[in-house]
């Protein structure tokens, strides 16, 4: 079975913070916000932490899964290094903002210890009805969108080694992401995403949570922007570390107000 993708090097941020579609509350209703402000404390640059924090999360296998509890999961076949057994795992997806469980972090969570990639997608689990795709940026995108005959070859085996291990599911070629469903988030995974550098914020009100979240995302788009200019020396450097630091304290000055609501 052909392989999707080989993982020798560590080449995308494992930890990731997905931008939901939808609103999400919290388990009192309150609009929720989270984010992280470019250039402080990234997980990603300490590979033990990255291990570490994954281990806050469940992987199972085809049997665990079935077992499991309802919801929604993201999935991966895979091979161990020097080993040309397949297995599959997946784990539950308990936010919109995938942190820890994208396809990506179940790679490399240490009970998984993926080398070869041979197929990634999302699944629903309810009771024992299973349903799956291929739905997976990182791994099966390329496929998914291609019209070549080769590529739809690849899904199809994919798809058949899926139901080889989990035969009672069924496949769903609608290419509809499940993540969007989830449109809760518990308090709990909110207070561990603030230990692991990400910020959130509560609101009682839909427009305070739209303005906060334009604004911060502006800003924060700010203070790249001009770190960058500065990092590559190029022309009008003190213009930039001046734009730099004026973004630096709008960010500031729009956190401070919420830093005892966080």
């Amino acid at each position: 079975m052909e392989s999707i993708a080989v993982f020798n090097t560590i080449t995308y941020p494992i930890i990731k913070l997905r931008i939901p579609r939808n609103n999400i509350k919290n388990e009192e209703g309150k609009y929720v916000f989270v984010g992280k402000v470019y250039g402080l404390m990234n997980i990603n640059d300490d590979f033990s932490k990255v291990l570490d924090f994954l281990e806050n999360f469940t992987v199972l296998n085809q049997d665990e899964l079935l077992s499991a509890d309802d919801g929604i999961y993201n999935w991966i076949m895979y091979s161990e290094e020097n080993s040309n057994n397949i297995k599959f795992t997946a784990i539950q997806i308990q936010s919109a903002y995938e942190i820890g469980t994208t396809h990506q972090s179940l790679a490399y969570n240490k009970k998984v210890n993926a080398s070869l990639i041979y197929g990634a997608g999302e699944l629903k689990k309810e009771d024992k009805k299973i349903t799956f795709n291929v739905v997976s940026g990182t791994y099966t995108y390329n496929i998914q969108v291609s019209k070549f005959d080769f590529e739809k070859v690849i899904t199809q085996k994919i798809i058949d080694k899926f139901i080889e291990l989990l035969p009672e599911s069924t496949y769903d070629n609608s290419n509809v992401s499940y993540v969007h469903s989830i449109i809760t988030v518990s308090n709990k995974l909110l207070e561990l995403y603030k230990k692991n550098g990400f910020i959130f914020r509560l609101f009682e009100e839909y427009n305070d949570w739209a303005k906060f979240t334009n604004n911060f995302w502006r800003i924060d788009f700010n203070i790249e922007y001009f770190k960058k200019k500065i990092d590559n020396k190029e022309e009008n450097e003190d213009i930039m570390r001046t734009l730099y630091m004026e973004a630096l304290q709008s960010m500031i000055n729009l956190l401070e107000p919420t830093l005892l609501k966080s």
